[in-house]
């Protein structure tokens, strides 16, 4: 068994800057509208909508 070490700090700012870096030239509607698309295209999203349908 190989024990991986991970540095989570590293990882959670790596992931933030990339994020920010990809969206601080949006208008905050235009960030607001590309999250929500996002989240629409999710699998998430298709399993959450199956089951609200179900209903």
């Amino acid at each position: 068994m190989k024990n991986k070490n991970f540095d989570y700090v590293e990882m959670t700012r790596s992931i933030r800057n990339e994020f920010y870096e990809k969206n601080k030239d949006l208008s905050f509607n235009d960030f607001v509208t590309k999250l929500v698309d996002e989240a629409h295209k999710s699998t998430l999203w298709k399993k959450v909508k199956k089951v609200s349908v179900k209903k």
